[in-house]
């Protein structure tokens, strides 16, 4: 191993063991509209990722993204960004991008640019605010009831609230632990990490998949691992037939 692959195995060592907690912790906090103790709280693992991934070769886009991330988060605090729950949640999908950006880079050397360039966009206020209106009062799904299957379909386009995880897992509390059951995530844009966490902690008790993740979703459930608790169907017909992928 050379001594760049011992850096990085390194690097993503510390993401995971280190990292990855601090950052749940600051989300949560935002959940929950302490703006500045969260900001305290990523303020820490960002500045560090920021920075060692602009020495690690091939990872200096992490670095770069993560600097305006830290820029958003700074005017946030300092109140040059109104805390309301769009720019929250802007600020929740922009940490979320970091790790599926260092997750990328790590796995094949690109990235989406495309994904990044819009969210910067955002971040500066040259493009459209991360949802066109406020959907923390809306039941985030819709059951869908099959002989021995249900299909619990997303209706937000983002899930991030802390109130409406609490109704997901209210949800998962009480269904029929015999069925299997499915998240169908075709209309959402993005889902905080949490999500995936919260469904995970029910794998033990039942069967549960995910279909219908755009690419964004997909590089949040994959670069934290849920595909060793959740199992990925193409679609709702193939989940149904009981044929993953």
């Amino acid at each position: 191993m050379s001594e760049d692959d011992s850096l990085v195995e390194e690097f993503f060592s510390e993401v995971n063991d280190k990292y990855y907690p601090q950052v749940l912790e600051g989300i949560d906090l935002l959940d929950e509209q302490r703006i500045e103790e969260g900001i305290e709280v990523l303020s820490r693992p960002l500045h560090t990722i920021k920075g060692v991934t602009g020495f690690m070769s091939g990872f200096e886009p992490a670095s770069t993204f993560t600097h305006k991330v830290e820029d958003f988060l700074k005017k946030m605090q300092a109140g040059e960004v109104e805390h309301d729950l769009m720019q929250i949640a802007l600020a929740i999908e922009s940490v979320n991008t970091i790790f599926m950006l260092i997750e990328q880079l790590r796995e094949s050397g690109s990235y989406d640019q495309t994904l990044t360039d819009e969210i910067e966009a955002r971040l500066s206020g040259g493009g459209p605010k991360a949802a066109g209106v406020d959907e923390s009062d809306i039941d985030p799904l819709e059951i869908e009831n099959f002989p021995g299957a249900q299909i619990l379909n997303l209706k937000v386009s983002r899930l991030y609230n802390t109130k409406q995880l609490e109704i997901v897992d209210q949800n998962l509390q009480s269904v029929n632990y015999e069925n299997r059951l499915l998240f169908d995530l075709g209309a959402a844009v993005s889902v905080g990490s949490a999500f995936f966490e919260l469904i995970a902690s029910y794998s033990e008790t039942c069967d549960i998949g995910i279909t219908g993740m755009n690419s964004h979703c997909m590089s949040t459930f994959y670069s934290w691992g849920f595909q060793r608790y959740l199992t990925v169907f193409e679609s709702r017909e193939s989940f149904l037939n009981n044929t993953g992928v």
